[in-house]
């Protein structure tokens, strides 16, 4: 081993090793069963991830038709190819060619060159391999920036992989081996051990050689232990540990780390999702095939969702063997239940002469007991009718009770709401009485002021606002002392017709606010604003725009709203 890939290894062990380790450790606890079960339940939640990454797309295609600027919606082109490009590869290749287009207009050559390379990738992804080619044959890796230049070898090895997957074969077609070697060597070169696909590189160019394999797997480890497997990078790096571990022959860890990258995929909504179509085939070899059959079902939807025309066919091969499978197995489960039932008949016929005799020696005993049960039938029927009877008696008894006490308690309410209705005629006689003597009063003072010819006295008397103010004043503090009797809810249920900010008290205990004493005659069944303002000395106006104020504080319908605060509360008696 080489003194370079040795450093290359130290350093990014010494890089990666300040990640957390909750997740790795996490995950190194469940089982493959329990790891399967955990990609059943993504798989049930792919419907919020897809809505997820619509309103992420729905987002950027707003942003891009409010922009004008070449550059800024070049930008906001290219984030929606990568959203696009493993989800819908017509709309991904629709945004390339506005992308291309934009870089075209405004000179930028980086540009038309990363539109190409992500071109390869959908093309090869749809199974256009020719086309990918030549998209690739379109840009210079030589006349590239250097993170340029390690997008364009990654585009490479992506056809490359793909072409080898489409022609079934195990190793690298040529002419591409070679050409793959060197350009991962030179991705050595360039990529810095920080950037996040140089782990990925780094274990492709590992599997030429079983030692570095070796070596290699807990550098990929290592930049996993802090992984939520939700992004596409986690999913291909647990994809490539994968590769690892089956070069190495730990079949146990190739599957748990192909089940983690299906569940990475299906969290970012990867319609492009191999890992979940190897799963397939593996469980299938290993005759789970209800799993492998929901597994490969779910993948030819997607590509048919994607539009990869060549995955689709070997999807469909898959499923034919698979459901073939399903039904081989489905025959030889009925050929057992054959078996079985033939066994159950055998077995029933025997039962069933043992039951003849059984039957034979029952009769006999049958006889014997028939007197014997028809007299404890008819001693049983009287005891039930007794029972009968006196359940009957019981309930009779018991709806008396229950009707003598509603009967008690509605004669307390009905002695309370008199004592209380006796107390409140009595207030508001004493009331009237009152004002009837004060009016008296002033008549006569009147009178013996005309009398004694005090009539500058009577003109100042009569056109003083003090008397009729003070009894107004006294009017509303007996009016919000007897309604609150009455209904000593009404503030608190007056405020759930109200928005909960925009909710009222009164200024003080036992006096109610100006609006509240509105609201509290449209509660007696006052609902005119004339009649309202006339009983409270104020101007019509002024109760329109105070009801309208209060109106205003709920989200009840005018007309509804009156008619709420009429049905709000009950009389305390």
């Amino acid at each position: 081993m080489s003194k370079s890939f040795i450093t290359i290894i130290l350093l990014v062990i010494s890089i990666c090793g300040a990640s957390a380790k909750s997740s790795a450790a996490l995950n190194s606890s469940l089982s493959t069963q329990q790891l399967l079960d955990s990609l059943d339940s993504s798989l049930g939640k792919s419907a919020a991830y897809t809505a997820e990454k619509e309103r992420r797309i729905s987002s950027l295609r707003r942003r891009l038709s409010q922009t004008a600027n070449p550059e800024q919606r070049f930008w906001i082109c290219r984030n929606l190819v990568d959203e696009y490009s493993s989800y819908n590869s017509d709309s991904a290749l629709h945004y390339i060619d506005i992308s291309t287009a934009i870089a075209r207009l405004t000179g930028r050559r980086e540009w038309v060159d990363e539109m190409n390379l992500n071109r390869a990738y959908i093309y090869a992804a749809t199974g256009l391999l020719a086309e990918a080619e030549s998209a690739l044959n379109e840009v210079d890796p030589r006349q590239m920036t250097p993170a340029l230049a390690t997008d364009y070898y990654n585009r490479v090895l992506f056809v490359v992989t793909h072409k080898d997957q489409y022609l079934g074969k195990n190793s690298l077609t040529r002419p591409y081996s070679e050409r793959a070697k060197s350009m991962l060597d030179s991705v050595s070169r360039l990529m810095h051990p920080s950037n996040p696909q140089y782990i990925w590189f780094l274990a492709w160019r590992s599997m030429t050689d079983s030692v570095k394999t070796r070596e290699a797997i807990p550098i990929v480890e290592k930049a996993l232990e802090s992984s939520t497997y939700s992004t596409r990078e986690e999913a291909m790096n647990a994809w490539i540990l994968s590769r690892l571990y089956e070069l190495t022959g730990n079949s146990d860890m190739m599957m748990r780390y192909l089940i983690l990258s299906a569940i990475a995929d299906v969290r970012t909504s990867n319609k492009e999702i191999a890992s979940l179509e190897e799963i397939s085939n593996r469980l299938y070899q290993s005759n789970d095939l209800e799993r492998a059959n929901d597994y490969i079902s779910h993948c030819l939807q997607l590509a048919n969702d994607y539009k990869s025309r060549v995955r689709v066919g070997r999807l469909a091969d898959l499923q034919y063997h698979i459901t073939k499978a399903y039904s081989q197995r489905n025959e030889r489960q009925r050929r057992k239940l054959n078996v079985y039932f033939i066994i159950v008949l055998v077995f029933a016929a025997g039962l069933a002469v043992a039951m003849l005799f059984l039957y034979k020696q029952n009769r006999r005993i049958h006889r014997s007991k028939t007197e014997l049960d028809r007299s404890n039938a008819q001693l049983n029927s009287k005891v039930e009718e007794l029972s009968l009877t006196r359940r009957q008696l019981k309930e009779a008894n018991d709806r008396l009770e229950i009707l003598y006490r509603n009967m008690r308690d509605e004669a307390g309410e009905l002695a309370a709401g008199n004592d209380a209705k006796e107390r409140y005629i009595a207030d508001i006689f004493a009331i009237c009485s009152d004002y009837i003597s004060k009016l008296d009063e002033f008549r006569r003072n009147i009178y013996r002021k005309i009398v004694a010819h005090n009539f500058d006295e009577v003109k100042e008397l009569t056109k003083s606002h003090e008397l009729s103010h003070g009894e107004i004043k006294e009017l509303y503090q007996n009016f919000d002392s007897i309604f609150l009797k009455v209904y000593p809810n009404f503030v608190d249920d007056f405020n759930t017709l109200l928005r909960p900010d925009e909710r009222v008290a009164m200024k003080k205990p036992g006096v109610l606010t100006t609006e509240l004493r509105i609201y509290a005659l449209v509660r007696l069944g006052i609902n005119d604003s004339v009649k309202i303002a006339r009983f409270l000395h104020c101007s019509t106006q002024s109760v329109y725009n105070a009801r309208m104020k209060m109106r205003n504080k709920s989200d009840i319908s005018k007309e509804q709203f009156a008619e709420a605060v009429r049905r709000l509360g009950k009389p305390a008696f």
